[in-house]
């Protein structure tokens, strides 16, 4: 038998037949894995930035979470069109064109089995071990997607998941490593763009004045997100090769491309040799006077009853590549139920046969874990009580098990959906002792206190005469007022003129408000930067800008 129908192929040679099959890929396949992929990743970083800085981030949360999963199921549509394609590349066979009930199709597909992966998967790479599976079973959904009507998708994704599973797993460590090193590779290259323009055409950037720029939570998203989009397109080729090759095991569709692909050049090569042997060899007749040569009696042929011919026939019958050409069989006719009424009782019954097999394959498991067990002891009828009690007692012990292990699974995704909660009745009144900032240092923003701990913080300054550290505090007080009205966002990098401008584009339509703020924001700059003296006047005049800004 072939090696890539009993252990599969190795993980390296399946990747680099992956490589190649993209090489030969035409453009239009790749275009459609980006068409689907690129909109969700500037989706997923415009999401990240506006949630991370933006001012009005829970008024927008709702619509833009809405969009991210259009964009979501957008992708994964135009993957299974990917999926399909690179499926007709293998086969040799140009795939049908898509209609819209197929698109249907794939999208329904791709909105009932994808989402939980994304809740899975993580799941899965905390507990290292079923992470093979479980993202390899996501995958497999992907390639198998687009190639059918959508009704046996999950069934088939499952069968491709536990074949072959030392190549599947060696295939998901070996791209780990792979994504971190393109990872690191193209940070290196966008961190060295800002520089190369520097050196070689003279523009000078901010991420070359401050270094410190590029360490921000979006940077590193928008550099996972390039990653993404290098990588995924080997892996779905890698997961479309492995259902390919997985399917071919029933259906041989493996050894049909390759008569495809040579089909042609042995079908001129045969015609000219017929040619030749038409041509050059003399025909063979029957000399005259000769005897016909003796034809030896075949053997007579075996007999079969016709039961036993009969049960052969039905359970040819019963394989998949024949059922599906069988009529369907009528159902009594019963009351008629509603859409939704109908969608309930077929999830319940789909529900409870999934539950079925999985009992029916964990009984199986532990048959085979007891003959394990016992393969190597002699059968005695004098034992035979204490060895079938022993077994009892093992079969009953590994059940126990089984059904602890599922159950802790079931209470840790209980848990982590629910999250943690109080307990009902009970208040828990906490305060937070935050310590008190150094005024003082230049590093210190506004929003490392209230309000009012400001307020407090000036005038206990005033009070021990400390009178231009007071000013400061007035004005991280007027700060952090600000920002509680969503008029400016603290930042550490931002300096005062960034705020006067950021003050001005959202409260434009309250110009004493933004002509009290400048003024302050002057004597603010003279004092703390500059040599200007501190008076009581001044302070005086200091805190009533800052009650007119509060009153606005």
């Amino acid at each position: 038998m072939n090696r890539a129908y009993d252990s599969g192929k190795g993980p390296i040679e399946i990747i680099e037949e992956a490589f190649h099959l993209l090489r030969m890929a035409p453009l239009r396949t790749l275009l459609s894995y980006y068409i689907g992929a690129a909109p969700f990743i500037l989706g997923v970083l415009f999401f990240w930035s506006d949630m991370s800085r933006g001012a009005f981030a829970e008024e927008r949360l709702p619509a833009e979470t809405l969009g991210l999963a259009m964009l979501f199921v957008w992708m994964k549509i135009w993957q299974a069109i990917y999926a399909r394609q690179l499926r007709g590349q293998i086969s040799g066979i140009a795939p049908e064109r898509l209609t819209v009930r197929h698109i249907g199709r794939i999208a329904v597909n791709q909105i009932i089995l994808q989402p939980s992966g994304l809740f899975l998967i993580p799941v899965a790479l905390l507990l290292l071990f079923p992470i093979g599976w479980v993202y390899g079973f996501y995958q497999s959904v992907t390639a198998l997607a687009g190639l059918d009507d959508g009704k046996e998708t999950f069934r088939k994704a499952i069968k491709q998941t536990v074949l072959w599973p030392l190549q599947n797993n060696y295939v998901v460590f070996l791209f780990k490593g792979f994504g971190l090193f393109v990872f690191f590779n193209i940070f290196t290259g966008v961190l060295m763009i800002p520089y190369l323009l520097s050196a070689l055409l003279g523009i000078e950037t901010v991420f070359v004045n401050s270094p410190w720029t590029f360490l921000n939570t979006t940077f590193f998203a928008a550099i996972a997100g390039l990653t993404y989009l290098a990588v995924d397109p080997v892996i779905k080729a890698v997961y479309a090769l492995r259902c390919f090759y997985g399917e071919s095991r029933q259906t041989a569709e493996d050894l049909k491309a390759a008569l495809r692909l040579y089909g042609a050049p042995v079908q001129r090569a045969a015609a000219l040799f017929l040619l030749c042997a038409t041509f050059l060899c003399p025909a063979t007749g029957a000399r005259a006077g000769e005897s016909p040569p003796t034809v030896e009696s075949a053997p007579p042929a075996q007999t079969l009853k016709p039961n036993d011919l009969n049960k052969a026939i039905d359970e040819v019958l019963q394989r998949p590549e024949y059922t599906w050409r069988l009529p369907r069989e009528k159902k009594p006719e019963t009351e008629e139920k509603g859409m939704i009424a109908t969608f309930i009782c077929e999830t319940i019954d789909t529900v409870i046969s999934w539950v079925k097999t999985f009992a029916k394959k964990c009984l199986a498991l532990v048959e085979r874990i007891i003959k394990w067990l016992t393969r190597n002891q002699p059968s005695s009828s004098g034992n035979r009580g204490l060895a079938l009690d022993w077994l009892s007692a093992v079969k009953a012990l590994i059940v126990l098990l089984l059904l602890a292990i599922v159950g802790l699974i079931l209470a840790l995704l209980v848990r982590v959906w629910r999250g943690p909660q109080e307990k009902a009745g009970t208040e828990i009144n906490l305060e937070a002792l935050a310590p008190v900032p150094d005024v003082a240092d230049d590093s210190v923003a506004a929003d490392q206190l209230p309000e009012d701990g400001w307020i407090t913080m000036a005038r206990e300054l005033l009070a021990r005469g400390e009178l231009r550290l007071a000013v400061r505090a007035f004005y991280l007080a007027s700060l952090a007022h600000l920002a509680q009205r969503n008029l400016i966002s603290i930042a550490r990098f931002k300096s005062n003129r960034d705020y006067e401008r950021e003050l001005n584009r959202r409260a434009h339509a309250l110009p004493e408000l933004m002509s009290t703020f400048t003024e302050n924001v002057s004597t603010f700059d003279r004092i703390w930067y500059g040599t200007h003296e501190v008076t009581a006047a001044l302070i005086e005049h200091f805190q009533r800008n800052i009650e007119k800004i509060k009153a606005s």
